[in-house]
């Protein structure tokens, strides 16, 4: 394979299951919604940091503390840069890998609905975090696609949760989570494209 090719791509790691992330964060005291954790590093992502360096990653952590709220060290700080690079990897796989961390069909469907209201309240905060970053550096643009995902990620993020759990509730939460997925790839990477 094409030395370049492989620099890009950076090491391949997989995500780790929400249940994982769930029981790291709760253990080490945090009340943080793995899903609003994963949203915000996409978020960054989708603002143009790349996180494929130690730097980037260092950066990251940095931000993504600030615009959570929370302290993110020892073990958690190694496992949210594994799940930077695991996004990093979805995001560049040739079959379109990445999807937002969400818990299993089989957890409440409350639980569910929450987790996706999360992870688009944490792509806004990280992403809006970056661009601020980045503003005071003079290089924050937002495509005219990107602003309208995010007007879409804001309602998202105001679902109501206490929506009671039907066939067609749990159709369109499919279909949210299926939109999440694919406009946060696009911007993704095109943001990543910009780069090169």
């Amino acid at each position: 394979m094409d030395s370049v090719l492989v620099d890009k791509l950076g090491e391949y790691e997989d995500m780790p299951l929400w249940q994982e992330a769930a029981d790291l964060l709760f253990g080490a005291g945090l009340t943080l919604n793995p899903s609003e954790l994963h949203g915000a590093i996409a978020g960054l992502m989708a603002a143009g940091l790349a996180v494929n360096q130690e730097a980037e990653r260092d950066t990251a952590l940095a931000l993504l503390e600030r615009c959570l709220g929370v302290d993110l060290h020892g073990e958690v700080a190694d496992f949210t840069r594994r799940v930077m690079a695991a996004t990093r990897s979805a995001v560049l796989d040739t079959d379109f890998a990445f999807t937002p961390m969400m818990p299993d069909d089989d957890e409440p469907f409350e639980h569910r609905l929450m987790s996706m209201a999360r992870w688009a309240s944490g792509f806004l905060t990280g992403f809006t975090q970056a661009v601020a970053t980045q503003e005071d550096s003079g290089n924050a643009t937002i495509q005219p696609t990107t602003a309208e995902a995010i007007k879409d990620f804001a309602a998202i993020a105001q679902l109501d949760i206490d929506e009671q759990e039907s066939d067609e509730a749990a159709r369109e939460l499919e279909e949210l989570s299926e939109y999440c997925r694919m406009a946060a790839l696009n911007i993704i990477q095109d943001a990543f494209a910009h780069q090169d």
